[in-house]
């Protein structure tokens, strides 16, 4: 433990000592935004455990205690390069994240994007990048024989598009993305998969805007390296999914914009066809400016989404959330949200065990304020509330009897840039 808050340590003291290094005043519309920052967390069910579980009954739990402090420090460099029409930019951060009481959760969280946004001509443009995030799994997916060691997911991946324009009005995109999802605990490594991503399609923008209309189609070309063990055999569970999908995105009057993409998705596994899915997917989000200091925004989803264990092969997530901004200031903003998902567990080949398919509900509402307390100093507060009410179907799939939970979290931190 000791070696490796040494090392989280020299790495938070290596990216600040690039941020310092860099132009000492850069700030928001520079080109250099080197930051640093700290947050405290109190989370009341940092495990997610159902009410009804008897705290003194679970072995990982110290004296019973469920609710834990977290003190994250957090550095980052932000950046902005141009070149004639060319613009290169980078997106880092890096957090260390100390538990005090359950410190075998500790970790370091990092997220990195870098991309170079083209033009080529007049009729060219486009971006590739690369990104490279770390994070760590939420717990109320586990076991709760599994919920004692964290798990951390990385996610390395490639990606490229360009654009044809056509005419004044109208551009031909396309693109393609390469994503690596790996995890730390090997027990969790059946969930590790690449995926291919392909996309091609057509914008119709409105004139002298950047609103369009247009349609995309995406095929995902999906591998799991860690085969599963399915009826005594080996089976790679590859995949492949189409989408044919309208998009939009579009300002409807000076106070309405829409925001989204509908389809249909269809889903087609290599070895298990009772895997198979097709149905309609999308997500459609709006924002509503009531008046200079006042908006609404709420989306409505049907998503698919990726998952691997011997009942499941994906979820499929639909819901909507529904959110208010108010503008207390010039210098403080309050945010509220509520989100409500309904996940479906599905995918089962129906060979190993037979067992019903799983679902729950999630529903979170959420308060936060802003104080930007100097143009470089921001400071934020949030308090949220997480339930979750999972079906009998989590039992007999061997995640325990009790798999609802109540969750209260309050978090506090501020950044300063340099």
């Amino acid at each position: 433990m000791t070696s490796h808050f040494g090392l989280s340590l020299r790495c938070l003291a290596a990216l600040g000592m690039i941020c310092t290094s860099t132009l000492a005043n850069a700030l928001e519309g520079d080109r250099i935004r080197p930051y640093a920052g700290i947050n405290y967390t109190y989370q009341d069910n940092v495990f997610y455990l159902d009410d009804r579980v008897d705290a003194n009954s679970v072995s990982f739990l110290k004296g019973g205690q469920r609710g834990d402090q977290t003190i994250g420090l957090k550095v980052g460099l932000d950046m902005d390069w141009y070149y004639s029409r060319q613009t290169f930019s980078l997106r880092s951060q890096l957090t260390n994240n100390r538990h005090v009481t359950y410190d075998n959760l500790n970790y370091n969280a990092y997220n990195l994007r870098g991309a170079w946004n083209w033009v080529l001509g007049e009729r060219w443009d486009g971006d590739a990048g690369v990104e490279k995030n770390q994070i760590a799994s939420t717990f109320y997916d586990f076991r709760t024989a599994d919920r004692s060691e964290r798990n951390l997911r990385t996610l390395d991946a490639l990606f490229a598009s360009a654009m044809l324009r056509m005419s004044p009005d109208w551009k031909l995109r396309g693109a393609i993305r390469y994503t690596q999802t790996d995890n730390s605990i090997s027990r969790f490594q059946l969930f590790n998969r690449n995926e291919l991503t392909l996309e091609a399609g057509s914008r119709h923008y409105s004139k002298g805007t950047d609103d369009f209309i247009g349609i995309n189609f995406r095929v995902v070309d999906g591998k799991l390296p860690n085969r599963e063990i399915i009826a005594a055999s080996a089976t790679t569970n590859a995949y492949r999914q189409y989408t044919a999908e309208g998009v939009v995105e579009y300002q409807a009057g000076g106070s309405t914009r829409l925001i989204g993409n509908l389809g249909l998705t269809t889903r087609r596994h290599d070895d298990f066809s009772q895997r198979d899915f097709s149905g309609i997917t999308g997500r459609v989000s709006g924002t509503y400016l009531l008046s200079g200091k006042t908006s609404l925004n709420g989306a409505v989803f049907r998503e698919i989404g990726a998952w691997e264990d011997n009942t499941t092969n994906y979820i499929l997530t639909e819901g909507f959330s529904l959110g208010a901004t108010q503008r207390l200031t010039e210098k403080v903003n309050l945010q509220l949200n509520y989100q409500n998902r309904k996940r479906m567990f599905s995918g089962d080949p129906g060979i190993v065990t037979g067992l019903p398919n799983r679902s729950d509900r999630l529903q979170s509402l959420a308060l936060s304020a802003v104080w930007q307390l100097e143009r470089n100093i921001r400071l934020d507060a949030t308090v949220s509330r997480d339930t979750r009410s999972a079906d009998a179907a989590w039992q007999a799939n061997g995640f325990g009897p009790f798999n609802n939970f109540k969750v209260l979290t309050f978090s506090v931190g501020g950044q300063l840039t340099f």
